[in-house]
């Protein structure tokens, strides 16, 4: 396996044993606290607004942490030429996320319209920062591509939008505000689950092995909570308590513990 020094962005060949050390029992112990969550939601909350101070506050740690996560990750990094650049783009992102949850918070306790806000931009600034990451770390590797592999990356964004498209469209009669708000999330959302979903078929013989493939499922996760969060939006069926939530918990704690595996390896 290979391992990059702090001071540059040349590979040296470190032990093989490095490529197992994600633990599976974390996952599932990720995987139990996110479906118990969201049960104890259910049962303690049956009517999903009275739940909304506590998503609230698990919304903002969430982020947080992983963007704490990712912060020491690019300080480590930061003698690299590309590494400390993209781990700080995904920091920033996912302060974002963070900054954006608890604008879009205040707004609600404070009973203010919360269709759009200063935390909708905030949300999308996550997603450059993001491709930013992806891009970095993808042209590092300068990949041969396929026109296969080039073909289903533009395929699948155009899908999901698409689809969005047709269905938001045929349900509000009309091309408003509110379609074009959903409709930048899906854009920017599947095409970030693009990207990944590239990345990950390009890292998964990478550098730090499986440590890559679980930030990458993370992402996944995120990026799916968004396509489907803008669709449950859009028809007026999202609430607080809806399962559609445990892709945003689990995504930040994967998250989370794939930047301590990456600091914990180089």
């Amino acid at each position: 396996m290979l391992h990059w020094k702090k001071d540059a962005d040349k590979p040296e060949i470190v032990p093989e044993k490095l490529q197992s050390q994600i633990n599976p029992k974390i996952l599932v112990l990720i995987l139990g606290i996110v479906i118990s969550f969201q049960v104890y939601l259910y049962l303690a909350f049956p009517n999903p607004d009275d739940a909304s101070h506590l998503v609230d506050i698990i919304s903002v740690i969430n982020p947080l942490i992983s963007s704490f996560a990712a912060f020491y990750v690019a300080r480590k990094y930061w003698g690299s030429n590309v590494f400390g650049k993209a781990y700080l783009a995904l920091a920033l992102g996912l302060a974002m996320n963070c900054i954006g949850e608890t604008v879009y918070g205040i707004y609600e306790t404070l009973g203010y319209d919360t269709s759009f806000t200063v935390a909708d931009i905030l949300f999308y600034t996550f997603y450059p920062l993001l491709l930013i990451h992806l891009v970095l770390n993808i042209r590092f590797f300068k990949p041969k591509i396929s026109y296969f592999t080039k073909a289903w990356v533009v395929a699948i964004p155009i899908t999901i939008t698409s689809i969005y498209s047709v269905l938001s469209f045929g349900k509000l009669g009309e091309a408003n505000f509110e379609f074009y708000s959903g409709l930048t999330y899906v854009i920017l959302s599947s095409t970030i689950l693009s990207g990944t979903l590239l990345g990950a078929r390009i890292f998964r013989q990478g550098v730090l092995g499986i440590a890559w493939l679980v930030l990458l499922i993370g992402i996944i996760l995120q990026t799916t909570g968004d396509v489907w969060y803008s669709y449950l939006d859009t028809f007026n069926q999202y609430t607080l308590t809806h399962p559609m939530n445990l892709f945003y918990y689990a995504s930040y704690m994967i998250i989370a513990y794939a930047l301590y595996k990456h600091q914990k390896i180089i």
